[in-house]
């Protein structure tokens, strides 16, 4: 092992998730001029909860890392941790085998998936970055009343890992398919989505994996309160509501 201080610990999994779904290297090799940046980004107003309270310990756990940098863009629409550390970046780009730079080709270190526990944590933060958990109905009219996740990345093997996982270890039905994703400024790509709809399979989920990221937390409180979660809410309108002030998305 080429970095000794860090072992494959259940937050190293986790966080491996975290990375996967919404993370990125940057390593520029050179001596005293080098450049060895691990960074994630999120939404500033649905995951910022979760980068404080999640993503930050999580690291901290993994690696050891503190007090990150901040950076909010212009429009304040999302908010990166930028973190500097050479044995960090080398760790999982040499061990873990993630890519510097784009993100192309992804695979599940092989290690986490040989362990059935690291892979549940992996998994949930993974749902956490890069997953919806949504509702919707059977019919074209009525409640929103069946739960859905979804995760979907560029095309690469880490989806069909994952579904292989949910569906030997935990007898979840995943299914995956492909789509062609529009991406604002550059073009198209193929993307991969894996699905789980069925309630009992949601409920699996929930029971072995778990959420950890309070957009998701919060969308599944509020269903469960009252019977569906529109669509489009905000954090802070679900948390104002589960919070009792007010009983329904509208009402002051």
């Amino acid at each position: 092992m080429p970095f000794p201080m860090f072992h494959l610990s259940p937050d190293v999994a986790a966080e491996t998730g975290i990375h996967i779904g919404d993370g990125g290297l940057s390593i520029k090799r050179g001596g005293p001029h080098g450049h060895y940046q691990y960074e994630i980004t999120g939404h500033a107003v649905e995951d910022q909860l979760y980068l404080i309270g999640t993503v930050m310990p999580t690291i901290s756990a993994a690696y050891d890392l503190q007090r990150p940098g901040y950076y909010i863009n212009p429009e304040q629409t999302w908010i990166s941790l930028r973190y500097q550390s050479k044995a960090v970046a080398l760790f999982k780009h040499e061990t873990l085998g993630l890519p510097n730079g784009r993100k192309t080709d992804l695979s599940i270190p092989a290690l986490i998936r040989q362990d059935s526990q690291l892979m549940r944590q992996f998994a949930r933060e993974l749902l956490a970055t890069d997953g919806v958990l949504g509702f919707y109905n059977a019919r074209k009219c009525g409640l929103r009343k069946y739960p859905r996740i979804q995760i979907k990345l560029k095309a690469c093997p880490v989806i069909e890992q994952l579904a292989n996982f949910l569906r030997v270890e935990l007898g979840i039905h995943a299914t995956c398919r492909n789509n062609l994703g529009i991406h604002e400024g550059w073009g198209t790509s193929l993307q991969q989505i894996i699905q789980v709809n069925r309630s009992e399979d949601i409920d699996t989920w929930r029971r072995e994996i778990g959420f950890s990221n309070l957009s998701h937390i919060s969308r599944m409180m509020v269903f469960e309160l009252q019977g569906e979660c529109l669509p489009r809410t905000c954090i802070v309108d679900r948390l104002s509501m589960l919070s009792g002030r007010f009983s329904r998305f509208g009402t002051a």
